[in-house]
């Protein structure tokens, strides 16, 4: 059977830039979070909304890619906020980008959205051959009041930006080798806006009092206020961090050493060193160098650090390239690719 993979990749961050020096003292940022995290500066989208940022990233990888629009058989996006509550964006993405004959529909698992779908487009592409042209898109953006950037979580600074990519059988820039992820729900109330559901319809009292914004710093407060729980939940996320890998590896018949390149999503430096120190392999080799300028940008930060460590020469032919991303929930996905040039 034909290769499957990636024949392009396309990333977007509006003009906008905000620098952590400046809004510490607004933000009440203490030195060492700043310096934790290592995020010097982030993208800020002023006049656009998520699904703007989506089309101008898949604008970008279908132009690489040298295909029409209307070759697409689907579009999947994934975002963890939205321009609207309950709106069919995905809908909207497809029909701005000219993708007429595509199936359109929105992935939602947090950080690990762009990567679950990879994992959906690999699998369908193996599975049906009718399909051949999918698009996998995210972006995401991050705004008061609903939610602050610089301190609703605490392991990183969040930015704002897209990511796109084209997957296709036969000849790719990146084989698809292989995919895994993992779900633990045993911390799943952890991250949520507490009020605006169903169980919670939104009041004016709510947006008065600041109810209606997701703060996982306070819900992990409320949570893990004894010493025995957080280390029950650091056992949990460090141990599925390596899992969720090792397995994948071993299903390949491969081994953490065979690997020569790492993306991972942009979290903060000090959790990022950790799981490259997990993982064993050279930080030299590793997407680490990109959060310092952009943030965590949700589930674009996969495709958007493969796009640029593209382009910036960072792959020579036959490096295996492991990618890795981790969500609230808590999930854990990874993907084994192989650059082919």
């Amino acid at each position: 059977m034909d290769m499957v993979g990636i024949i392009s990749t396309g990333r977007y961050v509006p003009e906008e830039v905000e620098y952590t020096r400046n809004i510490a003292e607004l933000e009440g940022l203490a030195d060492k979070i700043i310096s934790d995290m290592a995020i010097e500066k982030v993208h800020v989208a002023k006049k656009e909304e998520p699904s703007d940022m989506a089309i101008k990233a898949a604008r970008i990888a279908i132009e690489r890619a040298g295909i029409s629009p209307g070759e697409i058989n689907i579009v999947i996006y994934s975002s963890t906020t939205s321009d609207y509550l309950r709106w069919s964006d995905a809908a909207r993405i497809a029909y701005d980008i000219d993708a007429v004959n595509a199936y359109a529909f929105r992935i939602e698992q947090f950080c690990c959205g762009g990567m679950a779908g990879i994992d959906f487009a690999y699998s369908k592409l193996k599975a049906d051959l009718d399909t051949k042209t999918i698009l996998v898109v995210s972006a995401d953006k991050f705004e008061k009041p609903i939610i602050n950037r610089w301190k609703s979580a605490s392991a990183n600074f969040y930015g704002d930006g897209a990511s796109a990519c084209i997957l296709k059988r036969g000849r790719v820039i990146f084989e698809i080798k292989g995919t895994h992820a993992l779900t633990d729900g045993s911390y799943s109330h952890l991250w949520k806006i507490p009020v605006g559901g169903l169980k919670s319809p939104i009041t004016v009292e709510d947006v008065k009092e600041n109810r209606f914004f997701s703060d996982s710093r306070k819900t992990a407060a409320e949570y893990l206020s004894d010493e025995k729980k957080r280390d029950e939940l650091f056992t949990i996320l460090g141990s599925n961090n390596k899992r969720v890998m090792l397995e994948l590896l071993d299903r390949l018949d491969m081994q953490i050493k065979d690997l020569d390149s790492m993306v991972l999503y942009n979290i903060g430096k000090s959790i990022m060193k950790k799981i490259i120190d997990i993982v064993g392999i050279d930080e030299e080799k590793t997407s680490m160098y990109i959060a310092k300028d952009y943030g965590h940008m949700g589930p674009a930060d996969i495709v958007f650090n493969l796009d640029k460590m593209l382009e910036d020469n960072k792959f020579k032919k036959g490096d295996r390239i492991m990618l890795f991303s981790a969500g609230a929930g808590f999930s854990w996905s990874s993907a084994l690719i192989e650059y082919r040039g």
